[in-house]
């Protein structure tokens, strides 16, 4: 699928790109000098124990002898809540057996390869893009039932069955939280440069003073960028595209019954353009790896747009804040949800238990390891409001623009067209915003995989149906075989 296009090489720190802006900047300003400002120490609030109590005497007590075995994988503040989780699981269910594997071979495609393959595991995490391929494939269990038997909405998001749903709607993986974009900044260089971040969703930057502020922390030595004021990952495109287009979900990137990618547009182009500008002309943006902490620690980003994950890299000593994604629109923004997805594996023995402790993730015990460790923004609104999420002594103490940005999660799009489109919105967009590729061209090749993608799975809305079947596509296999099947059909019908 990517011979088409250049791979991303992401550029390094010490890379020779880094000529000023020709254009007129803003005043330069004075290298900050970090003030930390230590809060004031208030000891962070821990369940009683009668709770955790109450909680195994109100649930149901599976058969002892019960074995639930859960396979996932995450980085070291995920692997942590996961492992909290999974021990509250098991003092509400102390009769139950956890097999637990958390093995980062499985990441991502590595799951999507074990369950194909039969991996030994009832309860998985799986990568968020996967859920449509795995659910069309058979290999995840429909949850839709149990689901509407066990779940309470009244204070759960909707995107926890809404964000990715299989073929016909159907439910086969439960959303417990995500990672949000958002832009992170130090404190103490916007306050040296008065530049005030907004914190509402409702009331963001436009994307004019988005880049005005990011301009206003670059500073310039002698024909040479000392400091630079913005650094995005790539996916950031995904969230800016749909929002300069007035759209959500898959209306901002296919026609209506899904059949054919619209990417390459001309509110999609002038978009990429612009955001193409920010490194190769404007030289606001430094090119940087995915998550890559050191810049920031050490003065040399402002503001860096990434999910929230990245909080963990951050150094104890700078004051640093989350504010929300610019407007491209009058509106308010859109932002993208790296979501943690938990499902049951269709080839276990017995679903139930499986459920139960699928469903475990999303109780209130679960949900604060999710928050008391930053692995995500939970997805139960009250654990928002709780000490889990708004500890005084963690950063940023002002969380509005993390619990805001579950209203303003982006629906991307679910359809067999939706693995290609994650692939193109990530690491191989680079190559457009380091200027090496025009954005048209770049749209126009990312519509044509992602089209024949469609065409080879024969796909439209009129196949959204529970029971649509097809196996997961790997790597360019589903290409292949649509290309040799259509020059069959020129064969036949040639003169």
């Amino acid at each position: 699928m990517l011979r088409a296009l250049p791979l991303a090489v992401v550029a390094g720190v010490t890379g020779c790109d880094v000529g000023p802006r020709k254009a007129d900047l803003p005043p330069v300003t004075p290298l900050p000098v970090e003030s930390i400002r230590v809060a004031p120490f208030t000891p962070t609030p821990t369940p009683s124990p009668t709770a955790a109590v109450l909680a195994a005497a109100e649930a149901t007590p599976l058969p002892a002898g019960t074995t639930i075995r859960y396979a996932g994988w995450g980085t070291a503040t995920e692997v942590d809540a996961l492992r909290q989780a999974l021990a509250d699981f098991e003092q509400v269910q102390p009769e139950v057996d956890l097999d637990v594997r958390l093995d980062n071979t499985l990441a991502g495609e590595g799951m999507r390869a074990g369950l194909v393959d039969g991996i030994d595991a009832d309860v998985v995490r799986v990568a968020a893009d996967d859920v449509f391929d795995l659910t069309a494939g058979g290999y995840l269990a429909p949850l839709d039932e149990f689901v509407a038997r066990d779940v309470e909405f009244d204070d759960l998001a909707p995107a926890v069955i809404e964000a990715r749903p299989g073929p016909g709607g159907e439910v086969t993986a439960l959303s417990i939280g995500a990672a949000y974009l958002g832009v992170f900044y130090n404190e103490a260089h916007l306050e040296q440069t008065g530049v005030e971040p907004p914190s509402s969703w409702e009331d963001p930057w436009s994307i004019a003073e988005f880049e005005f502020a990011a301009r206003r922390l670059t500073a310039a030595d002698e024909e040479r960028v000392d400091r630079y004021g913005l650094a995005a990952v790539p996916w950031l495109t995904r969230a800016a595209l749909a929002d300069a287009a007035g759209l959500t979900g898959a209306e901002a990137f296919f026609v209506a019954d899904q059949t054919r990618s619209t990417m390459h547009s001309p509110v999609h182009s002038r978009t990429l353009g612009r955001m193409a500008g920010w490194r190769s002309r404007s030289r606001i943006e430094l090119g940087i790896e995915e998550r890559f902490g050191t810049p920031f620690n050490g003065g040399r980003v402002a503001l860096y747009v990434d999910a929230s994950d990245f909080a963990s890299q951050v150094r104890p000593t700078i004051p640093w804040g989350v504010a929300p994604l610019p407007a491209w629109t009058d509106g308010s923004p859109v932002t993208e949800g790296m979501e943690m997805c938990i499902a049951v594996n269709s080839a276990s023995d017995d679903p139930e238990p499986a459920w139960r402790l699928a469903q475990f993730f999303l109780e209130p015990e679960a949900q604060r390891a999710l928050a008391r460790t930053d692995a995500a923004v939970p997805f139960r609104r009250s654990v928002l409001r709780e000490p889990a999420f708004r500890d005084p002594n963690r950063l940023p103490v002002d969380r509005t623009a993390w619990s805001g940005a579950v209203a303003h999660d982006l629906q991307t799009p679910a359809n067999p067209g939706s693995k290609a489109w994650h692939v193109l919105t990530g690491a191989p967009i680079e190559a457009v915003r380091r200027g090496e590729i025009e954005p048209d061209t770049y749209l126009e090749q990312a519509d044509d995989l992602i089209t024949r993608q469609l065409e080879a799975h024969e796909w439209s809305l009129a196949k959204d149906v529970v029971g649509y079947r097809r196996p997961p596509s790997l790597g360019n296999v589903m290409l292949r075989e649509f290309d040799e099947r259509r020059e069959q059909e020129r064969g036949r019908t040639a003169p």
